[in-house]
């Protein structure tokens, strides 16, 4: 039974982690074509941004500012898509472990 409520809470987290990669989507997509100061991007940045930061760190470290793109979303999406396969193994390990044999 344990093993059922960790299950939902990793689908929890993996659909959490899933909307979040779509806004990290929308922001680069929104950046392209949509004012800063928009209340709906300036939305979705206050929540892409801490997720993104780290990334942005990483990118500046690496001297990218010669390239006129920002790569930091991109990597901050392949991040929680390489967590989101981690979770769903772990959940299906779960799922294997939860059945009655």
């Amino acid at each position: 039974m344990a093993y059922w409520a960790i299950i939902y809470v990793l689908r929890g987290i993996r659909w959490f982690l899933n909307v979040l990669s779509w806004l990290i989507v929308i922001n680069a997509l929104m950046s392209w074509f949509v004012d800063p100061t928009h209340p709906i991007r300036s939305f979705v940045m206050r929540i892409v941004e801490p997720v993104v930061r780290p990334f942005r760190r990483l990118t500046d470290r690496l001297n990218t500012s010669g390239f006129p793109i920002d790569f930091s979303p991109l990597l901050a999406y392949f991040a929680i898509m390489v967590v989101q396969q981690i979770i769903e193994v772990v959940e299906n390990l779960l799922k294997y472990r939860a059945m009655p044999y």
